[in-house]
């Protein structure tokens, strides 16, 4: 569409653009009303079913009318018909469908490069193609007309809107506009009464009765993270502005607490350039009574973005008259994503019923050794009563690149990496489907296969394992669910506020150590900081400090008051209050009661630990500072080549302290601590279980027999695979595993 005929329709003013009834496409006006919808059909409209979700059997669980379901689904970027048939056929009855309102695509640096199968809906203003949406219900309802569907709606800005409203744009810091800015009112607004139109069409149509809720979408790759593809961002009109309004209401509206905070009155603050940004005090972090402003920011920009999907979904939750779920990406921090810093913040949302988060597991991932532990806090999503709904976007044999299977969408073949293809063998990826879909039963949450580029489930043999998996999950929700964790994790999201970067990703070393955890050999729970105050403590026997870099004088005092007691075990990863109202190592030392200091650059560190006379090896993380322990500990278990201790413990009272300077901390290791707290374990030779009330997963890189230790009596019955059952009622099963395999068992009482 040339501007010429948008503004001869429609002038060239910004502000909000309301639908209207025209339609313009390249060469004609026409009436909305002339674009076929679905409506036109003689069949019988039936409004949304009611669908919620509710705390059942321990877990939030998906409710349609009144019954509860599993929710696996299916979702392709390039679908074909035929999948769909074929998967609802295999008993799956949920779908997601991929929708764009502007038809960019989602990696906004490879706008141009690569493109989507299909064009965007909201093709210009006040145009909306709703034919086209219909189309693509009727692709899945005609060859699954069992099927509920919650479409994904990706709410990037169309590029026509980017020109027209050009103060609304993200923009880097040399001024390249990077699509629509969180900060946007006149986006959240216009977008909001796009998405209203398209739940009233829903509404009305003769297949409403078949649409449960909308997964909004916007930012990178639609996970809700800023776009930064011309670099660092916002510093938008929008984005400057807010801010200001931000820092506000944070001071109360306050102008001498502001001019205090930051030496500066409010009509002088603007967003921090990159460099004060990227302007560290020690290492890799900025000091708080420093950087005041920086610190400020980043959680600007976090809570800009969870205001933007509240606000999209509340639209959805407002025209469907609460009748429609909703849901977002957000919440990897277990991969260090700054942007997603504001989890706490997001779960209080009313308008929000579920999140997910993705993995990627494929050809790189080692069944028994990664773990694929999920990048969110679920415990705490569940805590919340909303559900983890994980993007399985699991590569197979199947999985070929996007340039082999259509040239045209990637021509420049930019997808072309090992990490998009799967296991080698139909066998490898049964157990790697196994893996995931066992992590997903045993943690009391759900998924979606992503299919991403189209093909990788395309075979009998996995759909029939979809059809079994369909099964168990449908009797899992009718069984207790409820953990069985003795070990819990808590993350503090507060610290990626810290880090000295305008990068995305702030911490790389986390995901390492989640996959070190996860080799214990027991089940863990995982918290945000935020809820350790409320949650039932009384069946943890270990806690993990994750990231706990930035620690608030009341969190540690929740700490002390509920963590430090009943011989518990307090293991403190890499720089346990380094940062509070200043940036201090003696804040370490007063946390843990050991004398700690700190090197503010070290070249790479090799670690070796001794625990028992047994002892190993690992190539530490690169951490700046450098911290490590000069005296006040009872035991030394591990130093650097040069002396320096890394890892020690020490005795107090009523619990022990191990503080672990250089991660990420080897499973060994944790795995005595676990035992000597009394975690129970199931296996000890570094396999990855998961465990609930009714399931037992156990997956090994290794070949050979195991003994698995139960925490009392059980029968075994396998899932999944030969349908062995272990009758005997015994706390200890010897079962024999192959390499890089997965086991599921339900246990039997």
């Amino acid at each position: 569409m040339l501007r010429r005929k948008f503004i001869k329709h429609f002038g060239n003013a910004g502000g909000v653009v309301f639908i209207s009834p025209l339609v313009v496409d390249g060469e004609h006006v026409v009436s909305s009303q002339q674009k076929t919808t679905d409506t036109e059909s003689q069949e019988t409209n039936k409004g949304f079913p009611n669908s919620e979700i509710k705390q059942y059997n321990g877990k939030p669980t998906v409710f349609v009318n009144g019954k509860a379901y599993f929710p696996m689904a299916y979702l392709s970027y390039y679908p074909r018909q035929f999948m769909y048939k074929d998967v609802g056929q295999s008993g799956v009855r949920f779908f997601s469908l991929s929708i764009t309102l502007g038809g960019r695509f989602v990696s906004s640096g490879r706008q141009g490069k690569v493109r989507l199968a299909r064009k965007g809906i909201w093709d210009a203003p006040g145009s909306i193609d709703f034919a086209l949406l219909d189309k693509y219900v009727r692709e899945i309802l005609d060859v699954a007309p069992n099927s509920f569907i919650f479409p994904r709606i990706y709410c990037d800005s169309p590029e026509w809107w980017d020109s027209f409203h050009p103060r609304e744009t993200n923009r880097s810091y040399s001024g390249f506009p990077q699509r629509q800015s969180f900060s946007s009112i006149a986006w959240r607004n216009e977008t909001a009464n796009v998405i209203k139109k398209i739940v009233i069409h829903f509404r009305n149509s003769l297949y409403s009765e078949k649409i449960i809720g909308l997964h909004i979408t916007a930012g990178e790759t639609e996970e809700g993270v800023h776009h930064r593809f011309m670099g660092e961002s916002d510093y938008g009109i929008a984005a400057q502005n807010e801010f200001k309004n931000w820092i506000l209401r944070q001071y109360d509206n306050n102008e001498h607490q502001i001019l205090k905070a930051f030496g500066k009155n409010i009509h002088e603050i603007c967003i921090p350039t990159p460099e004060e940004r990227k302007k560290s005090k020690i290492g890799d972090f900025i000091n708080p009574s420093e950087s005041r402003l920086v610190a400020e920011y980043n959680l600007f920009s976090c809570e800009e973005i969870v205001d933007s999907l509240d606000f999209l979904c509340k639209a959805v939750k407002e025209e469907s008259n609460g009748k429609l779920l909703t849901g977002v990406f957000y919440g990897y921090t277990l991969v260090g994503w700054r942007d997603h810093s504001a989890l706490a913040y997001l779960l209080k949302s009313p308008n929000i019923d579920f999140l997910s988060n993705t993995n990627g597991a494929g050809r790189n991932t080692i069944i028994g050794e990664h773990d694929m532990h999920f990048l969110s806090e679920t415990d705490s999503i569940h805590k919340a009563n909303k559900l983890f709904y994980y993007e399985a976007d699991t590569r197979t044999c199947m999985s070929k690149w996007i340039s082999e299977i259509q040239p045209e969408i990637d021509p420049f073949h930019l997808y072309d990496s090992e990490g998009w293809k799967g296991p080698k063998t139909m066998e490898k990826t049964i157990n790697l489907l196994k893996a995931v879909f066992s992590r997903v039963i045993c943690s009391g949450s759900t998924h979606w296969w992503f299919d991403l580029w189209g093909g990788w489930y395309d075979n009998k043999e996995i759909l029939e394992l979809f059809n079994k998996m369909q099964k168990i999950g449908e009797e899992s929700i009718h069984l207790p669910r409820n953990s069985v964790s003795e070990v819990c994790v808590i993350v503090e999201e507060e610290s990626f506020l810290y880090y000295a970067s305008t990068s995305g990703r702030v911490s790389t070393w986390i995901g390492a150590q989640m996959n070190q955890i996860g080799r214990i050999g027991a089940p863990y729970d995982v918290y945000l900081a935020d809820d350790l105050n409320d949650i039932d403590v009384s069946k943890y026997k270990l806690f993990i400090f994750l990231n706990s870099i930035f620690l608030s004088s009341q969190k540690m005092q929740i700490i002390r008051q509920k963590c430090m007691n009943n011989s518990r075990t307090l293991i403190w990863l890499y720089a346990p209050g380094l940062i509070g109202e200043e940036l201090a190592v003696s804040n370490v030392s007063s946390n843990i009661n050991m004398d700690v200091d700190l090197l503010e650059k070290r070249q790479g560190t090799k670690v070796f630990v001794d625990i028992n006379k047994k002892k190993l090896n690992y190539e530490g993380a690169k951490v700046s500072p450098f911290l490590y322990v000069k005296g006040g500990m009872n035991q030394i278990h591990g130093r650097t080549e040069d002396g320096l201790i890394v890892l020690a413990s020490k005795k107090e009272k009523s619990y022990l302290t191990v503080f672990a300077s250089v991660p990420p901390l080897p499973w060994q290791a944790i795995m005595h601590f676990a035992k000597e707290s009394g975690v129970h374990i199931y296996s000890d030779l570094g396999d990855v279980i998961y465990a609930n009330q009714s399931y037992l997963s156990i997956s090994t890189s290794k070949s050979g027999k195991r003994r698995i230790k139960l925490p009392k009596n059980y029968g075994l019955r396998e899932l999944l695979g030969e349908t062995i059952v272990h009758e005997s009622n015994s706390s200890n099963h010897e079962i024999y595993f192959s390499e890089t395999s997965c086991r599921f068992f339900r246990l039997l009482t």
